[in-house]
């Protein structure tokens, strides 16, 4: 069986072009930051994981995550009605570590959390590298939404860094490509691909710092004329050696600069700009959100999944200028205590 790290626990910095299978994280030599190894129930404590998977096209904005840390498993999903401004919405927390079934492989396997009426589901599958996501939610909104990486020679973002003073984390993301599958809302059944949706998928894991903080922008979306963009920025996680910012069009990937955002903390709700060491200036907007806050607990987070749109100008590490133009996306800032 492939894995990302080898059986003696040595790890590859750096992008990968082709998948890395299992994420065997129990292999890995951890140690506190005074480089003490530490016992296997500490590295199994002390992983976190999280895979998000998300669509967004002129009527709909949808986004979909699970979760697992300390054996807790826990998801969120949330669907965004642009016409009617409507957001229909859930969230659960699974602390039995026999419930639920949770895929380390960002290829293959799948990965399933349900309780009471909610289900979530995401299933990967190598050869054609087609990711699925199927929802239930309490109220009747049924989503299945699908897309192959293969069939349009995306250039997938694989990426590991060292994190901390011995982490380390690995991300493996996509964003504007073609969704297809359908959504039932409200007693109608809508086909995503000609609604033309677009997809994100994030799939991430590894040992990030105890108290994480990130903000994460990300762009997916298909113009009037066809093309399909994606972008992905981010500053907190994975920035020690490489970047996870990159911009897609048409599936071909090509590398950004740093950025940062600047919002107002007491009102997410109002517009950010994010800017970046390349003359990027980009704002974007706000149409709703997707909020959770706990500081009551040991494993705290104060989380805020923002959905909207983007304008501005992108420029990339090679001084290509692209324009952006209300183009439909996520903004996002979180903070987690995981252990």
């Amino acid at each position: 069986m492939k894995t990302l790290l080898s059986k003696s626990g040595e790890l590859r910095f750096g992008k990968y072009s082709e998948p890395v299978g299992s994420i065997n994280f129990q292999d890995y030599p951890l140690r506190d930051g005074f480089r003490k190894r530490l016992s296997p129930s500490e590295i199994n404590r002390q992983f976190v994981h999280f895979h998000f998977m998300g669509f967004t096209c002129p009527q709909f904005i949808a986004g979909c995550s699970m979760t697992l840390n300390q054996d807790h498993k826990t998801a969120f999903f949330y669907l965004f009605d642009r016409l009617s401004k409507e957001t229909h919405k859930f969230g659960f927390r699974i602390s039995d570590a026999t419930d639920g079934q949770i895929s380390l492989n960002p290829d293959n396997g799948q990965t399933e959390l349900s309780k009471e009426n909610a289900k979530v589901l995401i299933e990967c599958d190598e050869p054609t590298l087609t990711k699925k996501l199927e929802v239930s939610s309490p109220d009747g909104i049924d989503l299945s939404l699908k897309f192959s990486e293969t069939e349009c020679r995306f250039d997938t973002l694989r990426l590991c860094t060292p994190t901390g003073a011995n982490g380390w984390t690995y991300c493996q993301k996509v964003a504007g490509i073609v969704a297809r599958g359908h959504l039932t809302y409200k007693g109608k059944t809508y086909d995503l691909e000609k609604l033309s949706a677009t997809a994100h998928h994030d799939f991430t894991a590894g040992f990030l710092r105890r108290d994480t903080f990130w903000n994460w922008a990300c762009v997916t979306e298909q113009l009037e004329d066809g093309t399909l963009i994606g972008i992905n920025v981010s500053n907190g996680v994975n920035e020690t050696g490489a970047s996870e910012n990159i911009v897609w069009i048409n599936g071909k990937s090509e590398k950004l600069g740093l950025f940062l955002f600047s919002y107002d903390q007491d009102d997410l709700s109002k517009s950010w700009e994010i800017t970046c060491d390349r003359g990027s200036a980009v704002r974007f907007t706000s149409e709703g959100m997707y909020e959770a806050f706990n500081n009551k607990i040991q494993t705290g987070f104060d989380f805020s999944q923002l959905f909207g749109t983007f304008s501005g100008t992108l420029i990339t590490r090679t001084g290509t200028k692209i324009e952006l133009n209300n183009l439909s996306g996520f903004c996002e800032r979180q903070y987690s205590i995981w252990y």
